[in-house]
């Protein structure tokens, strides 16, 4: 079987972001199942209002249309110019929405290093917070770049150091991931071959969300990019695709 992409064995599946109902939802990923990134939210399909049992339900609604794996979005960026507090208090409740869809990640975004919010040693230090929570509820971080994908590998390597010196408080290095958007990428100037060379090295340590596409910018990935259709193969690479 091919993807929309007309290439591989592996799906490409799809970002429901907008506010939309779980029927919506269910009809979508019948059309494009696979990887599913459901942004959270109480005008979504997945969202902080409800019960144990809906989670339950709506997940085997998803699960059964072919969503696979399934994806949430936190409804916060972790340098939103908020306090700490709020987007740790949005981050929480986010993981616990995860386990009740079961879904094993959590997509975290952030909104701009550089310039907004938090200086990167706090923001650093608020990740692996977020990061030990997570492992604690057995979900798994995957970090969205805002530009150029090295400022997420920056606090990867961070992590992994924290790690390695017995003072992060996870089971395993690879809780938390990339989520290379390649839209935001292309927009800060940076190539795609480029990025790439840190997303593949990014892959090889844990499966990486590869999202801001159409089906056309699949095709171009697929071909331009080395390795690119095998390490999607092998499941270190999820695709999504743009409305």
């Amino acid at each position: 079987m091919h993807d929309a992409t007309g290439r591989g064995e592996t799906p490409a599946g799809t970002v429901l972001d907008d506010p939309q109902g779980l029927a919506e939802a269910v009809a979508r990923i019948r059309e494009f199942p696979g990887p599913v990134e459901i942004t959270i939210g109480g005008d979504h399909p997945v969202g902080p209002h409800m019960g144990s049992l809906v989670r339950r339900q709506t997940a085997l609604r998803l699960r059964e249309a072919g969503a696979e794996p399934l994806l949430l979005r936190a409804p916060v960026a972790v340098d939103d110019d908020i306090p700490d507090e709020g987007v740790l208090a949005a981050v929480d409740d986010a993981l616990e929405l995860c386990r009740g869809v079961g879904a094993g990640w959590l997509v975290l975004a952030l909104g701009g290093v550089a310039h907004r919010g938090r200086q990167r040693r706090r923001l650093y230090s608020m990740l692996a917070a977020l990061a030990e929570a997570a492992s604690h509820r057995q979900v798994k971080l995957m970090v969205q770049n805002s530009t150029i994908v090295e400022e997420v590998g920056m606090l990867m390597a961070l992590l992994d150091r924290e790690y390695d010196n017995g003072t992060l408080d996870v089971t395993a290095p690879d809780v938390t991931s990339m989520a290379w958007d390649v839209s935001r990428s292309r927009a800060a100037g940076q190539a795609d071959n480029a990025a790439w060379e840190y997303v593949r090295r990014a892959a090889a340590r844990a499966p990486v969300l590869v999202r801001g596409i159409t089906v056309e910018d699949a095709e171009t990935l697929s071909r331009g990019l080395p390795g690119f259709e095998e390490n999607r193969a092998a499941g270190r690479v999820l695709l999504v695709l743009t409305r």
